[in-house]
């Protein structure tokens, strides 16, 4: 039998703290007095650390079918740390503050943003990296197990490539794109956290929460237009194509061979489901994305336009301005002040 299936537990993600510091570190189980406002409603195996760095906190409960951890970083001193697991873990990571620089297995660097949330596949003892600056941060980090995720998925097959990867113990780290956090997702979240259930109605309210979050995130991640039927399946995996690799060069060449179709038939089908062209779809994913980081990074104008597949600052800048009306720059300022 597999480490992942025979494990009761879902896997939790582990913070590696550099080893010339592991001379220096406090653990606890406690929360310092000056901490207590972090302290979940729920039961938790709760961790406290102390490094020449700052702390972290991290509070857990677990589940045969999840674990559920919040985590709150205290950095004084910039501080580079390598996030693992002991299985291979398939998880939903929660920013509720801070920007972190990560690398991830087998994806290279990623940006995880503030009020933003994905879903991961981190194999087992894979090599990661989360680098820390100077500041506050929380994150809540939802593991969850093979046979919860399968139910899931025969209602929304959009899951199911990332899935397979966890089944597999693929050794390559695989994620699906960050979505913002609205209102609805950000009250799940909070409901998990002071969650007013007891005893065996604890585990029902919190799975509905987590089936709840989930499918907002499907809703969020996939057009509502896009229904069974194999065609509209095709499209579907292009659409997920597109939203994984929006920063790169794509052609709409490309995608129709991706999606196995005749180019002008792939792009009257698109609209047709989607409502607007390709190039629409991908201009709206990248706009989207820039528009977050104007607000939630210090990234120049530059670093942005490259980040979210443009080519240079003034060709970004021309497109930002005929959708947004302003210029990056006034953009950001505007929001900010």
């Amino acid at each position: 039998m597999n480490n992942m299936i025979s494990s009761q537990y879902p896997s939790a993600l582990q913070f590696g703290i550099p080893a010339k510091m592991h001379t220096h570190i406090k653990v606890s189980t406690q929360l310092p007095d000056h901490y207590r406002q972090y302290r979940i409603a729920v039961p938790a195996e709760t961790k406290y650390v102390e490094a020449p760095f700052g702390s972290y906190i991290t509070q857990e409960i677990r589940d045969p079918e999840w674990a559920i951890s919040w985590q709150q970083c205290f950095i004084k001193e910039r501080v580079r740390l390598r996030p693992s697991a002991v299985h291979p873990m398939l998880v939903m990571y929660c920013i509720l503050k801070g920007n972190v620089p990560c690398r991830l297995q087998g994806q290279g660097k990623l940006m995880l943003i503030e009020k933003e949330y994905g879903v991961y596949y981190i194999p087992s003892q894979s090599q990661n990296i989360a680098d820390l600056k100077t500041g506050n941060y929380e994150m809540i980090c939802i593991s969850f197990s093979p046979a919860f995720f399968s139910r899931f998925i025969t209602r929304h097959p959009s899951f199911e490539d990332i899935y397979q990867q966890q089944l597999k113990q693929a050794r390559r780290g695989t994620m699906l794109p960050a979505i913002r956090m609205d209102n609805c997702d950000l009250k799940v979240l909070n409901e998990l956290r002071h969650c007013p259930a007891e005893g065996p109605e604890r585990k029902v309210f919190i799975q509905e929460k987590l089936n709840e979050l989930l499918t907002f995130y499907f809703n969020a991640l996939t057009p509502k237009y896009l229904q069974n039927g194999d065609l509209a399946k095709k499209l579907r995996q292009v659409c997920v194509y597109i939203q994984n690799h929006y920063h790169q060069s794509l052609s709409i060449a490309e995608l129709s061979k991706h999606a196995g179709m005749h180019i002008n038939t792939f792009e009257r089908a698109f609209k047709e489901l989607l409502g607007t062209s390709p190039r629409g779809y991908i201009e709206h994913l990248r706009m989207k994305k820039a528009a977050g980081l104007l607000l939630q990074t210090s990234l120049s104008i530059k670093d942005i336009s490259l980040n979210t597949g443009y080519s240079g600052a003034n060709y970004f800048t021309a497109v930002f301005r005929k959708r947004y009306r302003c210029s990056p720059r006034e953009y950001r300022k505007n929001r900010l002040s």
